[in-house]
C-alpha cells in the first residue's frame, strides 16, 4: 500500500500546522505567496539569533540591531526564491545578517572619511528655504527616533523604505490589520511631535 502525500493548499495551514512546518516547508509556503503567516513563524522562530548576532556586532547597539533585524528579515523574504536549501535556512538568514551589517558599517567609514568642509562644499547655496528644510528633516529624524520601537519600525519600512503593508505584516509575523493599525497610531503620534510645523504655526 502506497503512502500518500498530501500537498497543503492555500486555505490548510493554520497557526498550529505552520508551528509544526519546518524552515524548509515554510520557506516554500511563504516564497508560494498564498500562505501569509509562513515567514512570520520563520522570522519569531528566528529573530532571537540574529537579534543576538547583531548585538554582538554592534556591541550593544540595541537601536541600531533592532534596524538592522528588520532589513535582514526583508531581504530574506524578498530573496526567497533565490533560497535553494543547500544550506540550512538559519545559516542563509545569518549570512544575509552579517552582510546587512557589513554594508552598514561600509557605509559608515565612507561618511567618516568625507571631509569636514564636504557639505558646505558640494551643498546647493544656503537660503532661507534650505535652511528651513534642514530643520524639518532634523526635527522629523527627532520624532521618528522617539518613537515605541513597534511604531518607529512600521513607519520606517513604509515610508523610508516605501515596504506595503503586507510584505511588513509577513516580515514582522504580525497581521496586517496590526500593521495598519500601528501606522496609524505613529502618525497621530509624529503629528503630536510635529506642531510647531502645523501650517498655522509656519511663518
Amino acid at each position: 500500500m502506497g503512502t500518500t502525500i498530501r500537498v497543503m493548499s492555500a486555505s490548510d495551514p493554520d497557526r498550529s500546522t505552520l508551528t509544526q512546518c519546518s524552515d524548509v516547508a515554510l520557506v516554500a509556503l511563504a516564497a508560494r505567496g498564498d500562505t501569509p503567516g509562513a515567514f512570520g513563524h520563520l522570522t519569531r522562530r528566528h529573530q532571537g539569533k540574529i537579534r543576538s548576532l547583531l548585538l554582538r556586532l554592534t556591541r550593544g547597539n540595541t537601536t541600531l540591531a533592532e534596524d538592522l533585524g528588520q532589513e535582514t528579515f526583508l531581504r530574506a523574504y524578498r530573496g526567497l526564491a533565490g533560497f535553494e536549501g543547500r544550506a540550512q535556512f538559519g545559516t542563509w538568514l545569518h549570512r544575509i545578517a552579517y552582510f546587512v551589517y557589513l554594508n552598514h558599517r561600509n557605509r559608515t567609514k565612507v561618511l567618516a572619511a568625507l571631509p569636514k568642509e564636504f557639505e558646505t562644499t558640494t551643498a546647493a547655496p544656503e537660503d532661507e528655504c534650505s535652511a528651513r528644510r534642514a530643520d524639518l528633516r532634523r526635527d522629523v529624524s527627532t520624532a521618528v527616533s522617539s518613537l515605541p520601537p513597534r511604531y518607529r519600525r512600521v513607519i520606517m519600512m513604509h515610508f523610508v523604505r516605501h515596504v506595503p503593508y503586507r510584505d511588513i505584516a509577513d516580515t514582522l509575523g504580525v497581521p496586517l490589520g496590526t500593521v495598519k493599525t500601528q501606522l496609524h497610531r505613529a502618525k497621530l503620534m509624529m503629528r503630536d511631535k510635529m506642531t510647531d510645523w502645523a501650517p498655522a504655526n509656519v511663518a
